[in-house]
């Protein structure tokens, strides 16, 4: 049997169909993971569950998972403010409350509580999965907006490998080096089979320049330095009933610098060196009865951050230094337990430890030294001012015990038609915060109309919780050097959310997708930084501190429409939301009311395709004053155009323009929250063996 895999330039994955002579019809549509925590069809899967695979990943020419995230429907990115990076948002719920998972293990924020998502390179991604809303009990604490799932590739038993480069700039008036194309990206990976174990190594490096969309001002808004990251994967080959097991090890490192201006006014630089390591531990068994499977991961992180004058002796430089350790383990147990009431019953269940730690200290210049603090240590310099080091969190840490629940109850009808039900159950225990249930309810219905097409229609309802966690409690944030502070709060208390989705997909499961949908999110103790009235460095820092607002909303709809052939595919992505506190009836800032998407693939030839996606978001409201004046960011519109020539069957030569519209922000404009990484000519090379 020959298997034709359409090429799907596209977010939301479509199953495909194969025909035989005899009339029978094989269904071979994605497998996805994160639904039941379980291989499963994409069809099946009892939430709705959008895909990004990695032949469009490789189209997108992804530096990072960041182009793979923009084109995904529903999905936000937004610029962390004095950072390099980009946080999500799903359903107007930020990166605070999106679980972004690799291999179903969290992984660690650098920004408050905010994953940054350039921080994660695309060089070993098998597809990326997100479930909306808190639509599924398999995930806890930090799922209220949704969960991103990264699937990493398994190492092939055969001797190969990968070598990827590519370069780009963002134009001669703005980069301050004078090297023709001084933003590079190499990627390397072999991969072999020794002593019976299955062995994957790679490194992703980024090196990035500073640019500058400014040259009247001192200040650039591009960074200068590098991330790096190392992984060895190695692995078992097990036969059928026997263990399989896999051990990832990573390293991640990023030194970056850029020109600032600081709270005094001088001219003055600031620069951050963060370093990650990470170990993640899977086994499974399969037997007759059911599977398991078991999950651990052990993670530390240095971040180190200055913000200094010229001379770092001058007053006014300040250096920080934050370690963030999380683990976690997890043991699940997965059963087809037979038939009952006229359904097919699967059951998941699951125990899960966690815990974290945060210390944190600063050390700073001042002119004097009376300004210490409590606890403080001060040492007059012989040049003049007070050298000051201050411990700002000594050793915070939390723990959580949590135990999950899951049904799949699944009902075929005679005529083809299938009805799902998929009850589910949380239950958390927090050292801090207590216990907390979080119920879910899911429910599919599937509909044959004819031969070829049909209909699916899922609905979910949750409760989402969410415990603060160590950064939002505790962590100070500082960006003095822009104007403010975002400060920690110890007597934060837990979110809540009541989550309900729906959505309806017409397909014909070979050529046509479309999709309508929509959520409602209601929203209690919400947690956002406010504006705390309080001033440093005679008012120019704004000092800003987390606070739980009592009640917010948001709601909206997406509607999207894929059209998928062996030579073209396409998709177009609308969606609308509203997200308000609803005690001042105010919107809540940073999230674009209006979102269009389009991603187009043409297959030229075998061996050329072309990709031009769209991205565009309405204006937001960036800033609300005293009076509830509400200020917005103008809007936003990207176009990115893709191509590439396969000159072998293993080597790609490929090229793009990211940001042809060339929409960026105003530095001069505090409320502008457009991208700054403006117009992006690039080409590179990829070879594989």
């Amino acid at each position: 049997m020959q298997v034709f895999r359409y090429p799907v330039a596209c977010a939301l994955a479509v199953a495909s169909v194969v025909s035989h002579g005899d009339g029978e019809v094989t269904e071979l549509g994605p497998m996805v993971i994160s639904a039941t925590r379980a291989p499963s069809l994409l069809t099946d899967a009892p939430v709705r569950t959008l895909v990004m695979e990695s032949d469009t990943i490789q189209r997108l020419h992804s530096r990072d998972i960041r182009d793979a995230l923009r084109m995904l429907p529903g999905i936000q990115l937004r610029e962390i403010h004095g950072k390099t990076g980009e946080e999500v948002q799903v359903q107007g719920l930020n990166g605070d409350r999106v679980l972004i998972l690799v291999d179903g293990m969290p992984v660690s924020a650098t920004t408050g509580s905010t994953v940054d998502t350039s921080q994660l390179g695309a060089l070993d991604i098998e597809q990326i999965e997100v479930i909306p809303g808190a639509a599924s009990a398999l995930y806890g604490s930090a799922a209220m907006g949704g969960v991103i799932n990264i699937i990493t590739r398994k190492t092939e038993a055969a001797t190969g490998g990968r070598i990827s480069a590519q370069a780009g700039t963002f134009g001669s008036d703005r980069e301050l080096s004078d090297e023709p194309l001084p933003q590079r990206h190499l990627l390397v990976s072999g991969h072999t089979e020794f002593v019976g174990l299955k062995w994957n190594l790679m490194m992703d490096r980024r090196i990035s320049s500073e640019f500058d969309l400014d040259d009247s001002t001192y200040a650039t808004q591009g960074f200068d330095g590098t991330k790096t990251q190392v992984k060895l994967d190695v692995s078992n080959q097990a036969e059928k009933g026997r263990w399989q097991w896999r051990l990832n090890a990573e390293n991640y490192e990023e030194a970056l610098t850029n020109r600032r201006v600081t709270s005094s006014g001088s001219a003055g630089y600031k620069t951050e060196d963060l370093s990650r390591q990470r170990i993640t531990a899977q086994a499974d068994l399969h037997t007759s009865s059911g599977h398991w499977m078991v999950q651990a991961l052990y993670e530390q992180q240095r971040d180190d951050t200055a913000q200094l004058n010229k001379s770092g002796a001058l007053p006014g430089s300040l250096w920080r230094e934050a370690d963030y350790d999380q683990y976690k383990a997890v043991a699940q147990y997965q059963t087809d337990i037979g038939s009952g009431f006229g359904y097919q019953w699967l059951a998941t269940s699951g125990l899960e430890v966690f815990g974290e730690s945060l210390s944190q200290d600063k050390a700073e210049v001042r002119l004097t030294c009376d300004v210490a603090a409590e606890g403080a240590v001060s040492v007059n310099l012989p040049s003049g001012g007070c050298y000051i080091y201050t411990p700002e969190v000594d050793g915070a840490d939390r723990g959580s015990v949590e135990a999950f629940m899951a049904m799949t109850a699944t009902r075929q009808l005679s005529n083809g038609n299938v009805l799902e039900w998929a009850p589910g159950l949380r239950l958390q225990n927090d050292s801090d915060f207590g216990g907390y249930a979080s119920p879910t309810l899911g429910a599919r219905q599937k509909f044959l109309l004819g031969n070829e097409w049909q209909v699916q229609i899922r609905e979910s309802i949750g409760l989402g919780y969410r415990v603060p966690n160590l950064k939002d409690r505790y962590y100070v944030f500082d960006h003095s050097v822009n104007g403010y502070k975002v400060l920690g709060n110890p007597d934060l208390v837990p979110e809540k959310s009541h989550s309900f989705q729906m959505s309806a997909s017409l397909s014909d499961q070979r050529h046509w997708n479309i999709e309508l949908s929509g959520f409602v999110n209601r929203l209690y103790d919400l947690i956002e930084a406010e504006d705390s009235g309080e001033r440093e460095s005679g008012g120019s820092v704004v000092i800003y501190r987390y606070e739980n607002l009592e009640n917010a909303r948001t709601f909206g709809a997406e509607f999207s429409v894929q059209y998928s052939t062996p030579y073209l595919s396409s998709r177009l992505s609308y969606a609308w939301m509203t997200a308000e506190d609803l005690d001042t009836h105010l919107p809540l800032l940073l999230r674009a009311p209006r979102h269009l998407k389009s991603m187009t693939t043409v297959q030229w030839t075998d061996a050329w395709d072309t990709t031009l996606t769209l991205d565009y978001q309405s204006g937001m409201a960036s800033g609300i004053s005293s009076t509830e004046v509400v200020s917005y960011s103008p809007d936003i519109l990207r176009l990115d155009l893709k191509t590439g020539y396969r000159l072998q069957p293993d080597l790609l030569l490929f090229g793009g323009i990211n940001n042809l519209t060339d929409n960026v922000r105003d530095p001069s404009d505090s409320y502008d929250r457009r991208p700054s990484e403006g117009r992006f000519p690039y080409v590179g090379v990829d070879f594989r063996f």
